[in-house]
């Protein structure tokens, strides 16, 4: 299997992290989230958590292939909204986990980057009242550009990806249908169908160094074409949501961990 370079087993520091984000895609109001938060890295042979792909279990993986569990959320949505919500109750933050088939397409090992076809197909949980309920499948394809860059004490290193969306008539009717009895004079009754959810583009870059780790995102969807473009809570067809974050690494374990821990650009 093709490497990069080698990096310790586990990692543990504390950083501070903030991101600007609409309350869902599609409406106008937004919020920015700002907390210190823990920073733990872990590159096991099955489970991985790490800056750039967040936690996955490692279920096969091969010179051209991955498959992996990978995980993605959504902001919760306050009953205060206001907009085109006003008077609707809120919505609990959404957990999607599920399977990813990842492709690599092409590798210049000399120039360490990297083309890959990321292909994950996640299920959707609300967290909140009731405590954990299924809200559909999301499945979004997307194709990644990494890209990383070489000095002698740190690298930076730059993505961008972009794909399609697909969601489940559940899924959407999560964030976009209207119940009768939340009808207005400016808000129809609308049912959500399944189907295409809008394209995807997103940009990262990251400054590493063995003891500070700083990385910012910025992502933005295109709503045009969606099958709930219509639906009375979409103020907008754009959706832009940016971070950034900073970690002070204190503690790692030895660079040559026994699984011979490496990270290859990805």
């Amino acid at each position: 299997m093709a490497y990069g370079y080698h990096l310790p087993l586990w990692e543990a520091g504390i950083g501070f992290g903030a991101i600007h984000a609409p309350h869902y895609r599609g409406s106008k109001s937004s919020k920015t989230y700002a907390l210190p938060v823990p920073y733990l890295v872990y590159r096991g042979e099955y489970i991985r958590a790490d800056r750039e792909e967040g936690f996955r279990g490692m279920l096969f993986e091969s010179e051209r292939m991955k498959l992996d569990m990978s995980i993605a959320a959504n902001v919760p949505v306050p009953s205060e909204t206001g907009g085109a919500r006003e008077g609707m109750p809120g919505l609990d933050p959404v957990l999607e986990f599920g399977p990813s088939l990842n492709i690599k397409l092409w590798h210049n090992q000399q120039n360490d980057a990297l083309l890959w076809l990321k292909l994950p197909l996640r299920a959707a949980l609300s967290i909140g009242d009731p405590i954990v309920d299924y809200q559909g499948l999301v499945f979004s394809p997307y194709l990644q550009v990494a890209k990383t860059l070489h000095f002698p004490a740190v690298r930076w290193r730059f993505k961008f990806s972009t794909g399609p969306i697909f969601a489940t008539q559940r899924y959407h009717d999560y964030f976009y249908s209207v119940d009768p009895v939340y009808v207005t004079d400016d808000r129809n009754k609308y049912n959500s169908t399944a189907g295409y959810s809008g394209s995807r583009f997103t940009f990262t870059v990251s400054r590493n160094s063995k003891r500070f780790y700083l990385g910012g995102f910025a992502r933005y969807d295109n709503l045009n074409g969606a099958t709930f473009e219509n639906s009375p809570l979409v103020e907008t067809n754009d959706y832009l949501v940016f971070g950034v974050f900073f970690a002070w690494v204190f503690a790692n374990s030895a660079i040559h961990p026994p699984h011979d821990a490496v990270e290859s650009g990805e």
